[in-house]
């Protein structure tokens, strides 16, 4: 069977709406506001990408048709990359400018080259920016806490291919040129084509799976619209705001503020050695006694992969070290009863406002420290940071219960 160029752009446009009409319907009624929002824009870029190719070859537009499309098309690995980095709950400011400078640069492109290259005007800085954002959306993929999930690989892999065949398209193109025969057997607009019709598939299908995923693990089948967990812990970002506050005006006041984190290492060698239901039940009974320990008052958040936080008021060492104390028994006392659960290396961490000073970001770099030394270090099970800690990571009072 031979494909013509018409069949497959036709059976490309039917694929890129369907896909792309799914993907928004189902954000709506969702009424997703996280990283799935971003995805549907990515595919609605790729559904109004084909508008614009088409106003083009209709004759409507000329080079700002084709400039327009080309920059739609680039935000398609655009949205997917951010999508991914607030998946993770990372900054997606230095993507997003990045990003940006590439769209500017691929519209750009395509009006200047237009009057000598026609349609194909621009095309080499579009290509550059689908290497470079796919790319980046596959490592971003593959980063903790998507990493543990497995629908997460398959999106990593399909974002990698498509970033590994615009690479080698675009090598092609500039060696052989867009007419020789190389080009235009392997690499030409009817495969490229094809590839997209099976990303776009995988990726309909990949990121639907993401955003519906239940992982006990990383508990994202709790998550709500104020950004707490059901079992009551707060989620990274909605902690971090919140801390933020309570430091800020415990500076005001000069109340002391202690920065406490729970690590628990070893999990990714129990779901190994176990199986995930253990896991899930140590991660249950973990973040339980996080809350049951804490201080009435006190906030509970996440702090990335088996880690804890949390904030409270302490106005001396020994104040944040009995705080530290009952923490670490209460969590032991929790893992007692699930199997395997004493095989979780414990560790804790503590940082005083007091010691390091209120700065939000300095605590809770001071207090990981802590937890990561404590975690580490046989006789010790509750780390206090000292002075030093703050600048050069240094010693801090260890206690042991």
């Amino acid at each position: 069977m031979t494909l013509d160029l018409f069949s497959v752009t036709v059976m490309t446009a039917v694929v890129a709406s369907v896909a792309g009409v799914t993907v928004i319907v189902d954000t709506l009624l969702r009424r997703d506001t996280g990283p799935g929002r971003l995805w549907a824009v990515a595919f609605f870029c790729g559904l109004t990408t084909t508008f614009a190719y088409l106003a083009w070859s209709s004759g409507v537009g000329g080079a700002v048709a084709v400039a327009v499309g080309n920059t739609l098309f680039v935000g398609v690995p655009g949205f997917m990359l951010l999508g991914c980095r607030q998946f993770n709950d990372r900054p997606i400011r230095p993507a997003a400018i990045l990003f940006a400078a590439l769209e500017i640069g691929a519209f750009s492109a395509a009006l200047i080259e237009y009057p000598t290259r026609g349609s194909w005007g621009g095309w080499w800085m579009m290509a550059l920016a689908h290497v470079i954002l796919f790319g980046a959306g596959a490592v971003e993929s593959l980063r903790n806490p998507m990493r543990g999930l497995r629908s997460a690989w398959a999106l990593s892999t399909v974002l990698g291919v498509a970033s590994a065949f615009y690479g080698v398209r675009l090598v092609v193109l500039i060696v052989s040129g867009q007419d020789s025969e190389v080009f235009t057997r392997w690499f030409g607009s009817i495969t490229a084509n094809i590839v997209t019709v099976v990303l776009t598939v995988v990726a309909a299908v990949v990121t639907s799976v993401l955003r519906s995923h239940r992982t006990a693990l990383q508990r994202y089948e709790w998550l709500t619209s104020d950004g707490v967990a059901s079992d009551g812990v707060m989620l990274t970002r909605t902690f971090r705001g919140a801390l933020d506050d309570i430091v800020e005006r415990a500076s005001w006041r000069r109340e002391g503020v202690a920065i406490i984190v729970l690590r628990s290492d070893g999990v990714d060698e129990l779901v190994g050695a176990f199986g995930g239901e253990v896991v899930e039940a140590i991660a249950g009974a973990y973040r339980l006694a996080a809350r049951r320990f804490a201080p009435a008052a006190a906030l509970v958040g996440e702090d990335g992969d088996a880690q804890l936080v949390i904030c409270t008021l302490a106005e001396t060492t020994a104040d944040a070290r009995r705080i530290g104390g009952a923490l670490y028994r209460g969590v032991l006392d929790e893992l007692a009863e699930v199997p395997q659960g004493r095989l979780a290396a414990i560790g804790i961490g503590v940082a005083l406002s007091g010691i390091v000073g209120h700065d939000p970001d300095v605590l809770l770099r001071t207090a990981r420290d802590a937890a990561h030394r404590a975690s580490q270090t046989a006789e010790a099970s509750v780390i206090v940071a000292s002075a030093p800690a703050a600048a050069d990571g240094g010693s801090g009072t260890v206690a042991s219960f």
